[in-house]
């Protein structure tokens, strides 16, 4: 055995005394390499199990996928790494200077990275307060409006209806209005119709009425909320507010509009479009002279001198 530590020596070390030395440190923290090796094996079950505690959790709590992954991953290594450190203190190597050069680390990244900590931060908010998810259609205060796809670390990918692939800081959506208009299941549309002053506004109302009973989807086609709203510089504007089911909001939506146009033009209620009345007046025979008179000044003048010669 002598021989194969000489050997081992001769081969990976030139100075002897460097593996004496570590024979001595082997010999003096073998329960203690025992035990910390015990630790890690038994940690790591722990910890395992944790993570599953945690995923099933927010499987109960109807969390979003990707929330559950993101999460149990910033569980499962940060346990991990605290396991480590404990088992690196168990054998004796002093953790005062990992944790502090960890902390320095990570002050140095959290004020280089300020913004993209603020984006992730916001994410976590995201994730955890639910106030939308993967598949809602939502809309914000900076004109996007689509479907959400993803809430990832740093962006929510939200897909327009043009089908383009939209990513939104997830600070901006934790500092700004966002409207969700999937997690209900009944929504009210809101329609505004114009027409003429010379049209009959009872018969447009009641056309209206018709139209909307006569819908399927209309939930609430008996007793919606139906009427004039303004009388604007052009036209007389009438409002409706039927329900739909959400599933059926734009399907609906663009029905209604179709059947008002043809239904208005049918019944010869017309839909006006900015315009502005000129009233032309005629001017009496005495302002008309008079208007002449200003206009020829040099005649006026001839008058007046054939009138005096002619006195």
């Amino acid at each position: 055995m002598s021989e194969f530590w000489a050997d081992l020596e001769s081969i990976f070390f030139k100075d002897a005394n460097l593996l004496k030395r570590f024979h001595t440190w082997v010999g003096d923290r073998g329960p203690d390499i025992i035990i910390a090796i015990i630790t890690f094996l038994i940690g790591r079950a722990i910890i395992r199990f944790i993570r599953q505690m945690i995923e099933k959790v927010m499987i109960h709590g109807n969390y979003d996928r990707t929330a559950m992954t993101f999460i149990s991953q910033i569980a499962y290594y940060t346990m991990y790494g605290v396991l480590v450190l404990i088992c690196i203190n168990q054998i004796g190597i002093p953790t005062t200077s990992f944790v502090a050069a960890f902390g320095a680390f990570g002050i140095a990244i959290g004020l280089a990275l300020q913004n993209n900590m603020s984006n992730f931060a916001s994410g976590l908010l995201l994730l955890l307060f639910k106030p939308f998810k993967a598949g809602d259609w939502i809309s914000t205060d900076n004109n996007v409006e689509g479907t959400v796809k993803s809430i990832q670390f740093m962006h929510t990918v939200i897909a327009t209806k043009e089908n383009k692939l939209v990513y939104v800081p997830n600070s901006l959506l934790t500092s700004q209005v966002v409207t969700n208009t999937t997690t209900v299941n009944e929504r009210v549309m809101s329609f505004s119709f114009d027409i003429n002053y010379a049209n009959d506004h009872h018969m447009a109302i009641e056309l209206l009425k018709t139209i909307f009973k006569s819908h399927d989807e209309i939930i609430n086609a008996d007793t919606l909320e139906i009427g004039i709203r303004e009388f604007a510089e052009n036209s007389v504007r009438i409002v409706a507010y039927p329900k739909v089911r959400t599933e059926k909001y734009w399907p609906v939506f663009y029905e209604i509009m179709s059947q008002v146009k043809d239904t208005f033009d049918a019944n010869g209620i017309d839909i006006p479009y900015p315009q502005r009345v000129i009233h032309v007046y005629e001017a009496p025979e005495e302002t008309k002279n008079n208007i002449d008179l200003v206009d020829n000044p040099e005649s006026d003048a001839d008058v007046t001198k054939d009138e005096q010669a002619t006195i």
